[in-house]
């Protein structure tokens, strides 16, 4: 659709804020002077029941945003203090710079961390070196500790084949010597006694062979115990000391391979340890060194200059500003991609159920109100959107994104807008004031005009947009209806009750159904609460439903409980001009989207 066709389109100059205003508080007055009850001029107002085309649509103000964005935000650890920021709005390029942070604490952390990047790359030569110094002294103690083994090997091995044998041999050799040195003796003293008889031999050689028998007879002894001594004990005990001596350097080697090992253990870990010390500070440096970098945010793809603003009234985050503090992640800038526009409202939940993705809106720009641009519904919040909820406990409102199809001239993003979504167009039917229509004793009714008093006459409602609502049942073509039903109080459903007055309930009905208590118990690894909705007849959201209080239908009663504050039953000057100024806020305050 062209500019000028759409500009054709309107019927006369559109005043969008002067316009919008004027009808939205004429809309709201009549309101509320039927609230008050019948009597003065506004029971007497009526309103000609004729057929015609009729548009159900939602409406809404929002902000004008681009779909694709690059959001620039502060990577730097911790708070940090803009110390250079670029102008709003400026149209940058490619490596531009952007944004510098205060870098002062940046690099004051960064030089320490080289000091202790060096000091880390010298603890760990040093461990290099002491690694390589422990293995040679270890392999010192080991072979020496091997030699002493095999020492102690050898001089076992040497007593055991030939000092023991010697020894033994020695003093069977002494005995043997001894032997024949008495049986010399014994053969000498033997002739000496015959020629002593004889007469030949002196006694004194005699006895000289006597004696030299005797002591025979005591080396043989002698040399007999030294045999048995040799035997039984020295011996014996020298084979126990050069065992001894040899297990115990064998232990001594074990010893001394534990203790290098553990030595070696030692030194081995503490390289590891100055190593993976080294790998951290080498970390820590290079995290420094991008902390410092970071401080200095250049464009990473040309664009305008927007500054980020905070979605929720009750951010404690700073304006986007030189000297302003800003934490990690937070953004700063954004660089919209303006081929790509859409605008983001906030939809009532009254409302809501209407708006579905894929509905077509026009959309109309308050720095441009004789244009209308056509979009499409790309996309409805599951959930209602939380900085409504803070405002306002009682407000729910879901964000929903139009996305604009129509090509756009060049603007910035942030211009207020307003959008209308078009639910559906029914021709050719009934339909009345809004306002005509109010609930009395859980019927939906309106008052005709007749003779004396006006007739109330029950309706069956269908969809409804902000001035009216359709009939499908209860009124025919050209009934006069009254604009401000006469209502009276006692009639009036302020709180919108379920249950009419009198109406009676069984013991059946009364009863509880604990069955379904049960069925609300959460199973084993499973969350309490209800689950979400899925798609499909029983939670689509669709076209409000005629009749009844919750189905999106019209609700005359409810609108008063809202806005009548103090609860009295009426609508007071205060509490009147306060809802007329919460419907302009809701609105937007823009203009119309289309000559409806």
């Amino acid at each position: 659709m062209s500019q000028n066709a759409k500009s054709a389109d309107k019927s006369s100059p559109a005043k969008p804020k002067l316009i919008l205003g004027v009808i939205t508080a004429a809309l709201i007055v009549l309101w509320f002077l039927s609230s008050m009850g019948g009597g003065g001029g506004a029971s007497e107002s009526f309103y000609v029941v004729k057929r015609g085309d009729f548009l159900v649509s939602v409406n809404a103000g929002g902000t004008l945003e681009a779909v694709n964005q690059e959001v620039i935000r502060n990577e730097v650890d911790g708070n940090s203090r803009v110390i250079y920021i670029i102008p709003e709005g400026t149209v940058v390029k490619e490596g531009e710079l952007l944004v510098e942070l205060d870098s002062a604490e940046a690099e004051e952390q960064l030089n320490q961390q080289k000091l202790s990047y060096e000091k880390a790359v010298q603890e760990v030569e040093a461990a290099k070196a002491n690694l390589q110094i422990e293995q040679s002294q270890v392999q010192s103690q080991i072979d020496a500790a091997i030699l002493s083994t095999n020492f102690a090997y050898i001089d076992y091995k040497k007593f055991v084949e030939g000092d023991k044998l010697q020894q033994l041999r020695n003093a069977e050799i002494s005995i043997q010597t001894t032997e024949e040195s008495l049986k010399i003796a014994q053969d000498r003293l033997f002739w000496s006694q015959r020629l002593f008889k004889e007469g030949f031999e002196t006694k004194t050689k005699l006895e000289q062979d006597q004696l030299s028998v005797t002591n025979s007879l005591l080396s043989l002894e002698q040399s007999r115990t030294e045999l048995t001594m040799l035997q039984n004990y020295d011996l014996p005990k020298l084979e126990e000391q050069y065992v001894s001596a040899l297990i115990e350097a064998s232990n001594q080697l074990s010893r001394v391979i534990l203790q290098s090992t553990n030595s070696l253990n030692k030194a081995i870990s503490d390289l590891i340890t100055q190593s993976n010390s080294l790998i951290l500070n080498k970390e820590r440096l290079d995290k420094e060194t991008e902390q410092l970098d970071k401080s200095k945010i250049y464009a990473p793809i040309a664009g305008m200059v927007v500054y980020a603003k905070s979605r929720s009234r009750f951010s404690s985050e700073s304006m986007i500003e030189e000297g302003a503090t800003v934490r990690k992640r937070q953004d700063l800038i954004t660089l919209p991609d303006t081929s790509q526009m859409k605008v983001d409202i906030k939809v009532h939940e009254s409302q809501v159920n209407k708006v579905k993705k894929g509905q077509t809106a026009f959309v109309v720009l308050d720095s441009m109100p004789d244009e209308r641009f056509k979009g499409i519904v790309s996309k409805v919040a599951p959930l209602p959107d939380s900085a409504s909820f803070f405002s306002d406990p009682n407000l729910k409102e879901y964000r929903t994104e139009i996305l604009v199809t129509d090509p756009l001239p060049d603007l910035k993003p942030g211009v207020s807008a307003r959008a209308e979504i078009v639910i559906t167009n029914i021709a050719n039917t009934l339909k009345v004031p809004i306002q005509s229509v109010t609930t009395v004793n859980s019927q939906q009714v309106v008052y005709k005009s007749s003779i004396g008093d006006p007739e109330r006459s029950p309706v069956q409602v269908g969809l409804f947009n902000t001035k009216f609502i359709q009939i499908l049942n209860g009124v025919g073509e050209d009934d006069r209806i009254l604009l401000a039903p006469p209502l009276k109080m006692e009639e009036v459903d302020l709180a919108g009750e379920i249950f009419d007055d009198g109406e009676k309930m069984s013991d059946s009905d009364l009863k509880p159904d604990t069955k379904a208590l049960e069925k609300l118990k959460p199973k084993a690894g499973e969350r309490g609460g209800r689950p979400q909705m899925q798609g499909g007849p029983a939670g689509q959201r669709g076209e409000s439903k005629p009749g009844g209080r919750g189905g999106g239908g019209f609700n005359r009663e409810a609108m008063m409980k809202r806005f009548d504050t103090n609860g009295d039953g009426k609508v007071s000057d205060e509490e009147r001009a306060a809802a007329i100024k919460q419907y302009q806020k809701s609105q937007g305050g823009g203009g119309a989207p289309g000559g409806k």
